[in-house]
């Protein structure tokens, strides 16, 4: 942890934690990343599980910036069970953001303080050494402006409607050849992101690259390697 100007200490990480979507493919009568996995486990609680882990093995102070509109009430009050772990701070994604995941992240950057990530709050990564490879991703910011969680993936269809990238090289960190969000033509990507992390210097770029706009700002980028992960769009997905 650092110290501002102020005396006061910057948090070790940021991860912005956009919910403020409409979840309108999600038939349930509550906010998506609250559907239950298992008896005490919500979508959010598991994705938000290698953010924990690092906050707590690496006894950092990690601020979450939860992106909302009006209708997150119940999200906003289920995340107080995480009160003693994170720094969390909620920001509204108004019509001045701009819209979907590009204006989400937008909303969260003037809350932000240091290398930051981007965690899909309707995402599972899967595997037993996710929580080694979210502080690997982290500490990779020492050396490059961006670094992502990546999975090698050969269908086509789920190329098409993810974060996809072609990576090059062997081993569980590999490079990024390519970059782009939803492809119309996904042939020639390998592989799709899960998180995003940006040195503070660069975290401006967030909200182009998650999108894809910006995605060649990921050339070049370490790509550290998960199992898989899936996007929860859908009650029966899980």
């Amino acid at each position: 942890m650092v110290a501002d100007g102020a005396g006061r200490t910057r948090p070790t990480l940021t991860v912005i934690v956009p919910c403020a979507g409409a979840q309108r493919r999600f038939d349930a009568p509550y906010p998506k990343e609250l559907h239950r996995i298992d008896h005490d486990q919500s979508i959010i609680d598991h994705a938000l599980a290698p953010v924990r882990d690092f906050a707590t093995r690496r006894g950092a102070r990690v601020r979450l910036v939860v992106v909302i509109r009006p209708h997150k009430a119940d999200t906003v009050a289920y995340l107080a069970r995480y009160a003693d772990v994170f720094e969390t701070v909620f920001v509204h994604q108004t019509d001045r953001h701009g819209p979907d995941l590009a204006g989400a992240v937008t909303a969260a950057l003037p809350l932000c303080a240091g290398p930051t990530a981007v965690v899909l709050p309707d995402q599972v990564v899967t595997g037993d050494t996710v929580a080694q490879r979210f502080a690997e991703a982290y500490d990779l910011l020492d050396r490059h402006p961006y670094a992502v969680l990546a999975a090698m993936i050969d269908d086509p269809v789920r190329l098409a409607n993810d974060g996809a990238l072609r990576l090059r090289g062997d081993g569980p960190v590999r490079v990024v050849e390519h970059a782009a969000d939803k492809p119309p033509d996904p042939a020639g990507f390998n592989a799709a992101w899960a998180t995003v992390f940006a040195a503070a210097r660069h975290r401006d770029g967030l909200p182009r690259i998650v999108v894809g706009a910006g995605a060649a700002a990921l050339v070049d980028s370490p790509a550290v390697l998960v199992d898989g992960f899936h996007n929860v769009n859908r009650v029966d997905d899980l």
